[in-house]
């Protein structure tokens, strides 16, 4: 039962307003040194994982013993198998979701190893449990990183594998998908494979990406990395008028132009309507005294909030810095983009930087862990937290539509490529529209639109704010314009409004072929919501 429940109506009215106007107070007395213990004992368990029991030699053993677990599920009475799923809590996915494990039969994927670096091949092999995290502390002091590398540092390699990743390399090549170069997998019978895109299970190597592990358990993986210098060299080009950034990202992301000279980085952030500031970034030494006075580690506690010193240049005009590499690659982390301001709306000011800002985030597994029935209806009734794949050409349009149904701000802007595979290399995404494509080329360019934060009604706390009619309004403009919408975050779409916008034709076939039916929940039932968001959502409408 909620406590709130045993209040009288009106004192649970008041309290609940109280806590809402006092959030920041809340998380910064009680929320953040909790976060920090948390974190604290989880850091510990991690050391203790890698340092103890790493033991990438173990790898095959570790798979074996995966292998035999399925094949004992294979063994219990068809009429009463569950399906399987892994062990890993949910609390310590990124997904705002709570698929209900506790329905399935639970399989203990404990990989956490990076397994080999092969510099002549330029891909890195690792276990699916290895964090962003992980990867960057090891993958940068040796000169390299991963092609595509999420800003989130408790992200795993594993989890952007099935699901989807994008971030300011992908202008360059496209997903996180298209920078796999194996998957080893335990089907649902025990067996093992690997696929490529170009051995005999390259169907299910197209169709593992925004599988969501409903194909199979992901054990190992090769990624492609690529030679980085230790530094980024940044330009700041503030830019007013929509049409003019819009038309400035598609210039610089190559969409018109397949031979255009491409920066390493690119990425926007929409301040408002018409104003933003385009960020390009390329590889870069330090090597002058000059140079050396323009190194700004973005990371450090004490410092702004990136988003927040990015928007200084529009005040400041153009300009550059150098960024060490890895505080780029997680520049977005201490912020969680501009989620923390939400929560804690005077986290930015200097004082509280200089003496808290250590303790921020707040751990994304401690929120989820400690997530009430009431907090989980926040997250997408008084919240939006969306990212949307959208073809270039409504980049105009789909800023209008987001600020008209959620009428927040900053909004990100990541450019990418889609692929066309052609029809015999198919997964869930369809291949770009012909005026999509870039000309001469086997890809459109398409974009991340990250929508996070609170809308502006609620934010105000008048006007009106309905999040099913938001969504659906929203979900409804995907659709017809080709778009995809992320899922790790809450979704209102039907059945066949989902089928309608994902292509799973190739995906059911691979489930019947690599022995998923009934071993794992169809993809739907996966990423659902685990509560019914629609009700929930018009409870929580803002009226007038």
């Amino acid at each position: 039962m909620n406590p709130f429940d045993l209040l009288p109506p009106g004192l649970k009215k008041r309290l609940i307003r109280w806590l809402e106007d006092n959030r920041g107070l809340v998380i910064v007395l009680f929320c953040l040194p909790a976060s920090f213990i948390f974190d604290t004992g989880l850091s510990l368990y991690k050391w203790f994982q890698r340092t103890l029991l790493s033991a990438p030699e173990r790898h095959d053993a570790r798979v074996r013993q995966i292998q035999r677990r399925v094949g004992d599920w294979n063994k219990q009475d068809a009429a009463s198998r569950r399906p399987m799923c892994t062990s890993r809590p949910n609390w310590l996915s990124l997904s705002t979701t709570f698929f209900k494990k506790s329905e399935c039969h639970r399989i203990p994927v404990d990989l956490y190893d990076i397994l080999h670096l092969d510099t002549e091949r330029m891909v890195v092999r690792v276990e699916p449990m290895v964090t962003v995290g992980d990867i960057t502390r090891y993958l940068i002091p040796r000169g390299y990183t991963l092609a595509v590398t999420l800003e989130i540092s408790d992200a795993t390699c594993g989890g952007l594998a099935l699901g989807v990743g994008m971030t300011t390399y992908s202008h360059r090549v496209g997903l996180y998908q298209e920078t796999i170069v194996s998957y080893d997998v335990v089907l649902g019978d025990g067996s093992l494979v690997r696929a490529t895109a170009d051995n005999e299970h390259k169907d299910l190597y197209y169709c593992l990406p925004w599988s969501h592990g409903t194909l199979g358990f992901l054990v190992a993986l090769e990624l492609q990395i690529i030679p980085v210098k230790q530094f980024v060299h940044m330009r700041y080009i503030p830019v007013r008028g929509q049409k003019q950034y819009c038309d400035r990202m598609r210039e610089l992301s190559g969409a018109l132009d397949k031979d255009a000279k491409l920066p390493d980085y690119l990425e926007a952030t929409v301040f408002d309507r018409d104003s933003a500031v385009i960020m390009v970034g390329n590889f870069a030494k330090v090597d002058t005294p000059e140079k050396a006075a323009k190194v700004n580690h973005v990371t450090r506690w004490y410092k702004p909030w990136f988003y927040k010193h990015v928007e200084t240049f529009l005040t400041k005009g153009e300009s550059d810095e150098y960024i060490p590499l890895r505080d780029y690659l997680l520049r977005h982390n201490r912020a969680i983009f501009w989620v923390l301001e939400s929560m804690i709306p005077f986290g930015n000011h200097p004082v509280f930087r200089l003496f808290l800002g250590w303790l921020c985030p707040p751990k994304p597994a401690f929120l989820k862990f400690t997530t009430t029935p009431g907090i989980r209806a926040m997250t997408f009734s008084k919240q939006v937290f969306q990212d949307i794949v959208l073809p270039m050409t409504v980049l105009e349009e789909s800023i209008d539509l987001s600020e008209k149904l959620f009428d927040t701000y900053p909004v990100l802007i990541y450019p990418c490529r889609i692929y066309d595979h052609g029809p015999s290399n198919r997964g869930q995404l369809r291949s770009p529209k012909s005026d999509q494509i870039c000309p001469g080329a086997n890809y459109g360019m398409f974009y991340d639109l990250g929508v996070y934060g609170t809308p502006g009604p609620v934010r105000r706390k008048r006007g009106y704010y309905n999040p099913v009619e938001s969504m659906r309004a929203m979900e409804a403009f995907i659709r017809k314009v080709g778009g995809y919408s992320f899922l790790y975050a809450d979704i209102f779409l039907t059945e066949e409004e989902f089928n309608e916008m994902f292509d799973l034709e190739a995906y059911n076939r691979a489930r019947k072929m690599y022995h998923a039916e009934g071993a794992f929940p169809r993809l739907y039932e996966k990423v659902r919501p685990e509560v019914d968001v629609v009700k929930i959502g018009n409870e929580y409408a803002q009226a007038e």
